[in-house]
């Protein structure tokens, strides 16, 4: 896994502010990477497994011809 050090510490430093962070960036350039690693730190800083969630809404094998289907778990895989 690629480390993207410079922008993880650019998402930390907004760590504890009450407002919505967005990762933007255009296919395979290290989002998911960057959220991973990002999830890394907190469970190795005192966040629980059960105080994350991960909503993956690329998933595509369960979806209708008109429904929105996202899968939905949390860091320990489970559905949530």
């Amino acid at each position: 896994m690629v480390e993207r050090e410079e922008y993880l510490k650019q998402l930390l430093s907004w760590k504890d502010e009450k407002i919505i962070k967005v990762v933007t960036g255009i296919r395979r350039c290290g989002k998911s990477t960057l959220l991973k690693q990002y999830q890394e730190y907190l469970l190795k800083n005192g966040i629980t497994p059960e105080q994350i969630i991960s909503i993956n809404f690329e998933r595509t094998a369960l979806r209708e011809e008109n429904d929105l289907y996202f899968s939905g778990r949390n860091s320990k895989g489970e559905r949530l």
